[in-house]
């Protein structure tokens, strides 16, 4: 008796065993998703060594899911189809088992990050394999919302090579995140205020030597002009907490060159401690332009919030920072226990 065949070609017998390949790889990830490191005092891990042995499976598995599209394009090969699903399960199994070796003591923030990309690698090819089926394998919504933006199977491509590109260890994964989510924001968040100032300042400027233009396309500033002196102000605070950013970044985060345990979680408290203030500075910069005749109390609440904030970070760093830099961050510290009572500048 002939297999019974769907639309895309693909015998019902051949997407039954698909599917629960796909099946295997939602087991794969639901380990992979719970798993926060081994308690094993595991001080023999290298880094280096893991992105070898994982770019090395990554690179196998990759081969086979190519030869899988091409044996599930029209006309179907089910025996290839058959032949290469266990053959690609057994390769993403060696991806989790490997990544089940990671010792807590590697760091949190880099067992997050190779998390990550292990588990949108997974999801990518439980979605590669959706493509094929009539039934398709269900993904949780709580999965789906931590990976947004997974709908084609161009991606799987993309997350493998995104395996293969993890970081060596924990200070390369907080230093990652550092200058793209908390120092760079930062910088950014500085630089439109400075722009958002200049303009608002420069309309006034117009405004005084124009008094009659009224016209519809006249440029509406984002700080209306009683607001200039708090803003600029709160400019050079948010300029301070730019410059601990970016201290913290080189001479805590990048100079670092002990791996002990008590460096590497270190490491972890510091991107922690940084994260609120970036919100900080993203919330004082809202507060100025904010509606209501109570924005200046708005204002002053966010500015004692972003000093607090900075001042844990500096502190923070004085724990392990070297000590050629280690009189910098005092006086920054002293600075910023003034601020939080005063509210001036941090110069």
């Amino acid at each position: 008796m002939s297999s019974a065949v769907v639309a895309n070609d693909i015998a019902k017998e051949t997407q039954e065993y698909l599917h629960a390949a796909g099946l295997n790889v939602i087991v794969l990830l639901e380990h992979a998703r719970k798993f926060e490191g081994t308690d094993e005092n595991n001080s023999g891990f290298s880094g280096q060594t893991f992105s070898k042995v994982i770019h090395d499976i990554v690179t196998a598995v990759d081969q086979e899911v190519t030869r899988f599209i091409i044996a599930c394009k029209p006309p179907a090969l089910d025996a290839e189809i058959r032949a290469l699903c266990p053959k690609i399960n057994a390769g993403l199994f060696q991806l989790v088992q490997h990544f089940g070796r990671i010792p807590k003591i590697a760091g949190r923030t880099y067992l997050v990050e190779v998390r990550r990309a292990v588990c949108k690698a997974l999801v990518a090819m439980v979605l590669l394999i959706n493509t094929f089926l009539d039934v398709k394998v269900e993904l949780s919504s709580a999965i789906m919302a931590d990976m947004p933006y997974m709908s084609s199977t161009g991606v799987f491509w993309e997350h493998c090579k995104e395996l293969k590109q993890i970081p060596v260890d924990n200070r390369a994964a907080v230093l990652t995140i550092w200058q793209s989510v908390v120092s760079g924001l930062v910088k950014d968040a500085a630089e439109e205020l400075d722009e958002s100032l200049t303009e608002s300042e420069n309309q006034t400027t117009k405004d005084g030597d124009d008094e009659e233009s009224d016209s519809m396309d006249e440029f509406s500033p984002d700080i209306p002009k009683d607001r200039i002196e708090e803003a600029r102000t709160m400019y050079k605070l948010i300029l301070s907490a730019k410059q601990v950013c970016e201290k913290v970044g080189l001479r805590c985060i990048r100079d670092c060159e002990t791996f002990d345990e008590e460096h590497v979680v270190w490491l972890d408290r510091l991107l922690d401690l940084g994260r609120p203030v970036q919100d900080s500075v993203d919330e004082l910069v809202a507060a100025l332009s904010a509606d209501g005749d109570e924005w200046k109390q708005a204002v002053r609440l966010e500015a004692a919030k972003l000093t607090e904030a900075m001042s844990n970070l500096v502190t923070l760093a004085i724990t392990f920072v070297d000590d050629s830099h280690l009189s910098w961050f005092e006086q920054c510290r002293k600075r910023l226990d003034v601020s939080k009572h005063t509210y001036h500048v941090v110069r």
